[in-house]
Parts: structure tokens; sequence; C-alpha cells
């Protein structure tokens, strides 16, 4: 474990000690009313629920902050209780786990992609927040409930919270679980998670067989980001942009595998396309492309940056660039999890001063 990474972890581990529990309901005044006592005492107690979503490191040291500053903030304001996973070595990402009253949960993530884009917690979203993605995982025996018959429910929730949902084809390794990417504004993600934990809620005794995705060394689960229905989101939509946070390093993408150059790709090859932000790009390609090169040898795959704006379209923004990788799935999830690693370096260089 880095430097980093051994600091984030002991860092979350104060946080920890000293985190409020998540707030209870409380009956004040049961004992100055006995009807309302009665009444009180009628209503079922609201659910609990445990919402868990893949990050990666850069993002866990945000949400955490120096001494658990930021995690301890969003638990104090939203009321819920969360807690990230230990680093792997050779895994960027870790599950972030947020827990409580699904009101609160919901109130968290907006409060994570305000943290992530270091927006004011009390501001309300408008015109030109940045977008964020988050990658809920989700039971396979429910996302059926969340997709809904012809993708009605996915629908509905897309059209009320204004977020967008893509929903994974396949199930995380040696689990039986999906991703479910929410892409939004604070307001619009803190809208569409209350909207998906209702249905998660429901018959959650369809959980009792799951068996939970864990990291593990040097397997990442990019492989079962690719979205439902081929290369576009669901029933007919872009695939969402970012799959990380933060506006998002990686998004699902796809798209029938073809040749490029003069070379033909590998029989069952895949395209996967990420975003990554333009002021980020020098340290992917490298000096006279060195660094792209060295990843693409250690891959095997095919990678191309695309000119700027040219990722708009699959959903990206102007101040991000889409980079297309083609390959075996497996050379691909290395692919990403190289280009990650090369980013996350560079942030780490650029957060202690731009110290080569």
């Amino acid at each position: 474990m880095d430097v980093g990474e051994d600091r984030d972890s002991k860092e979350l581990a104060a946080a920890e000690d000293v985190a409020a529990p998540v707030n209870a309901e409380e009956d004040n005044g049961a004992d100055a009313n006995a009807q309302d006592s009665a009444a009180d005492a009628a209503q079922p107690e609201p659910q609990p629920i445990a919402m868990r979503c893949l990050i990666i490191s850069g993002d866990a040291s945000i949400i955490i902050g120096k001494g658990g500053k930021h995690i301890n903030e969003i638990r104090d304001k939203s009321g819920a209780r969360l807690t990230i996973s230990e680093h792997i070595p050779s895994n960027p990402e870790r599950i972030l786990t947020v827990a409580g009253q699904l009101d609160a949960v919901s109130k968290a993530f907006g409060l994570i992609v305000r943290r992530i884009n270091d927006e004011p917690f009390e501001q309300p979203s408008v015109p030109g927040s940045r977008a964020v993605t988050i990658r809920f995982i989700v039971p396979h025996a429910r996302m059926g409930s969340v997709i809904g018959k012809g993708g009605t429910k996915i629908k509905e929730i897309q059209e009320a919270s204004g977020a967008r949902l893509t929903a994974g084809e396949a199930m995380l390794p040696n689990s039986t679980e999906r991703v479910l990417s929410i892409s939004g504004v604070a307001d619009a993600v803190h809208i569409a998670v209350y909207y998906v934990g209702t249905i998660l809620l429901e018959h959650s005794e369809r959980n009792s067989h799951n068996i939970a995705y864990q990291p593990t060394s040097g397997a990442t689960a990019t492989a079962a980001m690719a979205p439902s229905r081929g290369g576009a989101g669901p029933y007919g939509q872009p695939g969402a942009p970012g799959g990380f946070g933060g506006g998002g390093y990686g998004a699902p993408g796809g798209g029938a595998p073809a040749s490029f150059g003069n070379n033909q790709i590998p029989p069952g090859s895949q395209t996967q396309q990420i975003f990554i932000p333009n002021d980020l790009v020098g340290c992917i390609i490298g000096k006279g492309g060195s660094k792209i090169n060295e990843i693409r040898q250690m891959s095997a795959s095919h990678i191309k940056i695309m000119e700027p704006g040219a990722g708009i379209a699959a959903g990206g923004s102007g101040s991000e660039r889409l980079v297309t990788i083609t390959g075996p799935p497996a050379n691909i999830q290395l692919a990403v999890s190289l280009l990650y690693q090369r980013l996350e370096q560079e942030k780490m260089r650029l957060s202690q001063g731009g110290a080569a």
C-alpha cells in the first residue's frame, strides 16, 4: 500500500471513531399526548437500507478528506453512515457503502456529488452544474424491478429526476450483482437514488441468495460495465458519461468491433469508451506518446484518444476527452486499470505541488 492509500485508510479509521450514529426517530410527544403516541405506534418503522457503489481511490480521498473531515460532514448533514473499503493493491476501485433511512441515504449521495465537484452543500443544482456518474452495485435479481417492463420504470425515474440511468449487462466478477450507473447533477442523483432505493426496499427478501461483489487484486469491475442493448444506454439512449465520479473517468460504451488500420481486431473483441479530463490528457500521452504506447503494449489493446469535442455526442462534456479502447475484454480491463493508475499518479503529483 502506498503512502497516499495508507493515509486515506488512517483518516477513514479516525473518522469512523468519531462518526455520529445514524439519527434514530424519536417520539418526543409520546408522554405529552397519548393519542399521538397511539398513532405513532401504528406507524411502521421506516426500513433502513444500505446502498453500495464503486469509486476510484482518488474520489475516495476526496470523500474522506483530511483527517476524515469531509466524510464526517456528509454523515452529520445527511444522518447516514458512510464506510469505504480498504485499498487493494493493483486495483483502483473501492466500495463506498451508505446506510441508514432512505431519505438520509439519498441525501448523502447528493452531498457526495457536491463534495466531488467542490460545490456548496446548501446550493441547489443550477444549469451548468457538473454531472457525476455513480456506479451502484445492485443484485441481479432486483435489476429487472429497477428497469421495469419494457424499460418503463427506469424511464420514469429518469423523467422524474433528470438523471440518466444505465444498467450493466454482465454480472460483476465472482458475484450475482450488476452495475447500475446513475449520471447527473447533485439534485438529480439525490432524487434518482431515492426512487431506486424505494424499489430495492420492496421484496427485499429476494436478496437472500445474493453473492456480493468484492474487489480483488488486479481485477476491476470494468468488464461488467458494458450497458444493456449493445453500446448504447438502456433502450436506445447514449451511454452514460463518466463511470467513477468527479465528472467521471470511465463510461461504459461500446459498439460492434471494427477493424483499425490494416489490422483486423481479434475475434471476441469489444470496444469501451472512457472520458478523461482535458487537463490530464498530457499525462496519459506522455512525451512523444511514450506513456500511451507503453499502456498499449502492456495491455495488448488499441487505445485512441479522440479530438476535443468528439465525446459530446457520447455524453461527455467540453472539459473531457473521449478515449476508445478496443480488444478482448481482459485486455480492455487491464488497459482501463493502467489508465486510471496513471491518472491517480498524476493527481497525486499535482496535489503535492507538482513535484516530478
